[in-house]
């Protein structure tokens, strides 16, 4: 089985909106998560994938650049590159409306701030392909090539998000994640879950998701995310797909999930312990059985689309026991707590 360790890299609006004396994060917090002198967003990452012999891929944001200036997005582009990891396009047209937004504000034109909009599949055709047609060039000036694989920000995908792709030539999307829809991933679709599926000529790998039996997640689902899930529950989702024969399997993480911030401005923030030994039991337990998991990128799959296949018809959903999703409850409530 196939599976893609996927990081979402990204800043964030830290409530822009809401206070005037704020602005989106560099990349050194919310990206770098630098801590005293020492990082524990990608290059934590990268460290630790490259201990266990293991490549992931980074969906970058761009459209960020036009509020926090070229420098700040090279910085990311030139520390993947370096790191040798697959590197891939992330949208956020939030950074976009408020860039806009700010821009008119300089020039003298006040306005009533716009409700911030996040979803890009959700935008009209003509829109998405302006955003899109943005990020892929601040991608290709950074990475020195076209992306080749996208994410939604927010997991907010469409068909109309999808020909939109397939017209620009990109032809592997990873934005479906059933946790997220109705509502906001692929809304008005009946999508599977857990399946590969070409949809308006792209190639749709979806985030792996297991049903839970407590009341929470959306639609009864969990993705697969050592913030959110124990590695226990990861590691039981891994053997229950490859027992049944799914063949791609798509884990999520966040360029900042390995710490714990103060406020949503990232200016203070701690190691998140738990979710840095779940990932490096992870990365290990993937290396450790290398025979059933080729942990593989989503750069290296768009080369070889012709190989991907409709999954059978039957997805593949693991179960999360009870007992262990107690246990991790329990053990994150605690966690929560930033002096922790």
């Amino acid at each position: 089985m196939r599976v893609y360790i996927t990081v979402d890299t990204e800043s964030s609006i830290a409530g822009a909106w809401e206070h005037p004396d704020r602005r989106p994060l560099e990349a050194v917090r919310h990206v770098f998560c630098r801590i005293d002198g020492e990082d524990f967003g990608i290059p934590l990452l990268t460290k630790l994938t490259s201990r266990y012999g293991l490549r992931a891929t980074y969906f970058v944001e761009t459209l960020a650049t036009q509020c926090l200036g070229e420098a700040d997005t090279k910085s990311i582009f030139d520390f993947l590159k370096q790191q040798k990891q697959d590197v891939q396009l992330h949208c956020h047209p939030v950074f976009r409306l408020y860039a806009e937004h700010q821009k008119a504000r300089r020039n003298g034109k006040e306005q009533p701030s716009p409700r911030p909009f996040d979803l890009i599949g959700h935008l009209d055709a003509e829109i998405q392909m302006d955003l899109l047609r943005e990020a892929i060039g601040h991608f290709e000036s950074f990475a020195g090539y076209r992306p080749t694989a996208f994410r939604a920000g927010c997991f907010a995908g469409s068909r109309s998000m999808l020909r939109c792709l397939r017209d620009l030539g990109i032809f592997v999307d990873s934005s479906f994640n059933p946790c997220y829809h109705p509502r906001i991933s692929f809304p008005g679709d009946h999508l599977a879950p857990n399946l590969v599926q070409n949809i308006e000529g792209v190639w749709e790998i979806p985030v792996t998701v297991a049903r839970t039996k407590l009341p929470e997640g959306f639609n009864e689902f969990k993705f697969a995310d050592c913030s959110s899930l124990s590695f226990p529950e990861i590691r039981m989702m891994l053997d229950t797909a490859v027992a049944a024969g799914q063949e791609h399997f798509v884990i999520v993480f966040h360029s900042f999930s390995a710490v714990k911030a103060k406020d949503d401005t990232y200016a203070k923030m701690r190691p998140n312990k738990v979710v840095i030994r779940r990932l490096e039991s992870m990365f290990r337990y993937l290396a450790e059985n290398g025979d059933r998991f080729q942990v593989d990128t989503m750069g290296s799959i768009a080369k070889q689309v012709e190989t991907l296949n409709a999954q059978s018809p039957e997805p593949v959903i693991a179960t999360l026991g009870i007992a262990t999703a107690i246990a991790r409850k329990a053990v994150q409530l605690f966690n929560n707590a930033y002096w922790v």
